[in-house]
């Protein structure tokens, strides 16, 4: 063997050995930050089965998380991949987090006064895929939402994104949320078995069939646009008439906000009433076929 093979077989497994073992360092010097980062946290307990690092992809990922946060939450989840989290502040300013095996269970601490509701729907718990993907500039007072989500493969996907101004998140308040203004937002919602299940509970609580009980509220519906056209409310009109068809046929729903100029939450405190917060807020309407279909 040649001296240059030597030197080349040589410094592979060098080289091997150095990312490796930079691996290894990596690894145990996030895992002890993290431990710290949560023993730092009032009221956040976390615990998880194995931590990795992706040294070029810059990401951490958790296996077998269990995690009860500060606000009483539970949740666990497979696998969380932390691309990005801001650790210079007591609430981070920015954070990139995806889920994979995301178990939600139907409880007061996670669900609030909804949990009622949806476990009379006969769901026990949320499961699936989930995202959080935000950032927030403290010299506009900008947050901008680009992912919340959650994808249940049986129930349907939920998704928001959005951006809310005049925030102070270096000192954040909760009276302070009435200052708060909205400058944009989406909601989508792609069905899957959620809406049979609510069609069900309906027809249910009124005891005649699920065909009489949409019947019925299309009415109402069609009812409240021509009201809205009376008043020339374009915006909830449409409103009222996309949530029709998406109740009749429950495919794809998107509801999005775009207003003018940053509405203060506020003004939805000062006696408008549904329509004129839809005319506020210059809400659209959007139905289709479930999954794009």
């Amino acid at each position: 063997m040649s001296g240059l093979k030597k030197f080349l077989i040589s410094f592979v497994i060098f080289a091997a050995l150095c990312f490796f073992g930079l691996k290894w360092y990596v690894n145990s010097e996030v895992d002890k930050e993290l431990t710290r980062a949560v023993a730092d946290t009032p009221g956040l307990a976390l615990s998880y089965a194995d931590l990795s690092v992706d040294i070029t992809a810059h990401t951490v990922t958790l296996k077998g998380v269990d995690a009860l946060l500060p606000s009483g939450q539970h949740v666990q989840a497979d696998s969380v991949s932390i691309a990005a989290f801001d650790r210079d502040n007591p609430i981070p300013q920015y954070a990139t987090i995806s889920a994979t095996g995301l178990t939600i269970p139907v409880t007061p601490q996670n669900f609030g006064e909804w949990a009622g509701y949806v476990k009379g729907l006969g769901i026990e718990t949320l499961a699936g895929n989930g995202a959080l993907d935000y950032a927030y500039d403290p010299e506009t007072k900008i947050l901008e939402l680009k992912d919340l989500s959650m994808d249940d493969p049986k129930l349907g996907a939920l998704k928001l994104t959005g951006a809310l101004d005049n925030l102070n998140l270096t000192g954040f308040r909760p009276e302070q949320s009435f200052a708060l203004g909205i400058r944009s937002a989406v909601l989508t919602f792609d069905n899957r078995e959620f809406m049979r299940l609510v069609s069900e509970d309906w027809a249910r609580k009124t005891g005649v069939s699920e065909t009489t009980t949409l019947n019925r509220i299309s009415a109402e519906l069609d009812g409240l646009a021509a009201y809205a056209e009376s008043q020339a409310n374009e915006p909830a009109r449409m409103a009222m008439l996309g949530l029709k068809t998406f109740l009749n046929d429950p495919g794809t729903l998107t509801v999005s906000a775009n207003p003018a100029e940053s509405v203060p939450v506020l003004y939805f405190f000062m006696g408008r009433d549904l329509f004129e917060n839809l005319d506020l807020l210059n809400i659209h309407v959007e139905t289709g076929p479930a999954d794009g279909i």
